[in-house]
């Protein structure tokens, strides 16, 4: 399985790397329509001015025009630099200093298959064994005194793992049990791979949404200059700051889930491989419990990390980040109060 995510690592690079080299494809476009739009503008608050003979606003206004072109044209020229670094390199900073190490998803995705496995190879312990001190005898069968020695022996009842008559009528009378703890556990795996599925998605679809932001933004970055094409770059900011959020969004889930989950699936999958060795009812009767616990737990981390490009847009946006909105739409149906009684 390491190997696997190996490849997807190596894969995700080279998408990356593809999507690096496309980022300064439109600069010199970016260029022109930057020189382009402030020399449009310049022109109309030469005309205003020649109309209304206001030279106090048209100064002011062109010394507000100026400046904006000048802004813009230092990010263009700086694009690759200090640009890129503010909202990419710092973005994966931020998600480093979160993950405590690289930011890498390579290392959770091994932690979360180790979980898996984990989880469907926890077996239970062989049944407790029953020690008591005898006293030494000779080979003559005459006992010595004032001397011992311990004989463990196991119990009559062998547990699940046992082979005998006894270990068939268990598994048979626990049968239900059986099953649900098996679908507590699949369901806990399938939570974990969805939840390791949409960490991957979002994690990378982050990185190719702000490599499309760094290639259309020198071609929407200079549409700022003129009042009306505001909106393009206000839409532009926004979606750029979005994108890179959706890194850190979910390296901040995935560190929540990740203290959380991995130890409790450890701590869990032990203590029902313990719990109650001896007896084999009271074993069934109490680990399907447990992996029941642990698939709500892995299920309520997958949730979390759907929400994660709704959170982000939200810190964007100013708005609730998160919910349910949506879920049971299809069972539920839509209102079909007839209008007479709204």
């Amino acid at each position: 399985m390491n190997d696997v995510i190996s490849v997807l690592n190596a894969l995700f690079t080279a998408m990356q790397a593809k999507g690096s080299s496309l980022q300064t494809l439109f600069l010199s476009d970016g260029m022109d329509l930057l020189a382009a739009l402030g020399l449009i503008m310049a022109t109309w608050h030469a005309f205003l001015w020649l109309l209304e003979g206001d030279f106090p606003g048209f100064f002011a206004n062109m010394f507000r025009h100026l400046i904006r072109c000048a802004v813009i044209l230092v990010m263009l020229t700086a694009w690759s630099s200090t640009v890129h670094g503010y909202f990419v390199d710092n973005m994966q900073t931020m998600a480093s200093r979160v993950s405590g190490g690289e930011g890498k998803p390579g290392d959770l995705l091994r932690a979360l298959v180790n979980a898996a496995s984990t989880i469907m190879q926890g077996v239970r312990t062989e049944a407790a064994q029953v020690c008591e001190q005898v006293p030494d005898i000779t080979p003559d069968g005459v006992v010595i005194p004032n001397t011992d020695h311990q004989v463990c022996g196991a119990t009559s009842d062998a547990g699940a793992n046992s082979a005998g008559l006894n270990s068939i009528w268990t598994l048979v009378k626990n049968l239900p049990l059986i099953l649900l703890a098996f679908l507590a556990k699949a369901l806990a795996v399938i939570a974990i791979a969805l939840m390791t599925m949409i960490f991957v998605v979002v994690v990378q679809f982050g990185s190719f949404l702000l490599d499309i932001a760094f290639c259309l933004g020198p071609v929407l970055i200079p549409w700022y200059v003129l009042p009306a094409g505001e909106f393009l770059f206000d839409g532009w900011l926004r979606f750029t700051i979005s994108a890179g959020l959706f890194k850190v969004v979910a390296w901040l889930m995935m560190a929540i889930v990740n203290g959380g989950v991995l130890p409790g699936i450890q701590s869990l999958v032990q203590q029902a491989a313990v719990q109650n060795g001896t007896n084999s009812d009271a074993y069934y009767a109490t680990n399907y419990l447990a992996m029941l616990a642990l698939a709500l737990v892995c299920g309520v981390g997958a949730f979390m990390m759907w929400q994660v490009p709704d959170i982000a847009r939200a810190l964007v946006s100013g708005s609730g980040g998160g919910g349910s909105a949506g879920f049971g739409k299809g069972l539920i149906g839509r209102n079909v109060t007839p209008k007479s009684l709204r």
